[in-house]
């Protein structure tokens, strides 16, 4: 009897819920309405903007605008996606690719990050130039970092000083910190800002340069060209900071620190600026042809020449370089 008390109640054939030796009445089964699968959006809260409204109503005055200007220009939008140039920039709002270069939709394949990281372990970056390379026919890249750069402010501080998964992917540029340390070591806070931004740049360099498509390519004796660049917020201008690089004969070395030195005193020697100056004022004959034809085809056939003329016209001792 104790062991019937003890059993947890049980529904009997009549209806009757057995509780211990009693029968007791069950209560009736309640069926609940099911729940309806549609959600309903909150109303907005009284004086809130709809700031999604504002931007459609300039898109829409942007888009009557061009197409009044350019009765075609979307019609031939859409057919127009044979991008040059990859662009690897940092997120920065105030960095936007097109107008800083000067081209229209679909001449510029962009990728931008917080930093403008093109780690090897960064699938996004590393697809992005796949994709660019294989599908697109890209033949260009271009790494543009920023004066003032965020993220590189926050490489310069301890890992603890920033917050959250920010963090963990700034780890790379404070990598290229660590690497330089020396020198960044010597100069104000402001210049240390400045200098890690072109340096950050020249890593990322290296990065895209040894990453697989690129080197596909080279190996191929596929045209893929290979700069990078830094942009001033104070003037809208880019600075170039290496390249063209062409293959891993002009790349240099193995070594990414080295690299990363090397083209840093090309670039404070004013190596970029002379080859600018040369080509322009026509004093370097790279080939038999007119020097304003193409030349990047026949760069590396003549990169010994032509180095030797930089270095006299920059005062170099070629011992050191």
């Amino acid at each position: 009897m104790s062991a019937l008390m003890n059993r947890p109640s049980q529904l009997s054939g009549n209806g009757l819920r057995m509780s211990g030796s009693k029968a007791v009445a069950a209560k009736p089964m309640v069926r609940r309405a099911p729940r309806s699968s549609t959600i309903m959006a909150a109303a907005p809260s009284a004086g809130v903007q709809d700031k999604l409204a504002g931007l459609l109503k300039n898109n829409r005055s942007w888009a009557a605008e061009q197409a009044k200007i350019d009765p075609e220009y979307f019609t031939r939008l859409k057919d127009m996606q044979a991008p040059e140039y990859l662009w690897i920039g940092c997120a920065d709002s105030r960095v936007p690719a097109n107008t800083i270069l000067g081209l229209n939709p679909g001449e510029v394949f962009v990728q931008r990050n917080v930093g403008n990281q093109a780690s090897h372990r960064d699938m996004n970056c590393m697809s992005c130039i796949e994709f660019s390379v294989t599908a697109l026919g890209v033949s260009t890249i271009i790494v543009c970092g920023h004066y003032n750069c965020g993220a590189v402010k926050a490489a310069l501080t301890l890992p603890s000083k920033t917050p959250g998964l920010t963090n963990c992917w700034i780890a790379d540029i404070r990598e290229s910190r660590n690497q330089n340390m020396k020198e960044l070591s010597t100069l104000s806070e402001e210049k240390q800002v400045e200098k890690l931004c072109e340096y950050n740049v020249l890593r990322q360099v290296y990065h895209v340069c040894t990453s697989p498509t690129v080197q596909q390519c080279w190996d191929e004796g596929k045209e893929m060209t290979v700069y990078g660049v830094v942009y001033s917020l104070e003037d809208g201008l880019l600075k170039q900071l290496a390249g063209p690089i062409t293959s891993n004969k002009l790349l240099g070395t193995d070594n990414e620190t080295a690299f990363v030195k090397e083209t840093m005193k090309k670039s404070e020697s004013g190596f970029f600026g002379a080859i600018k100056a040369l080509f322009e004022e026509d004093k370097v004959e790279v080939t038999s042809k007119p020097v304003n034809t193409p030349v990047v085809p026949e760069y590396e056939k003549n990169n010994k020449n032509l180095s030797g003329q930089l270095a006299d016209h920059a005062g170099w001792d070629q011992g050191r370089h």
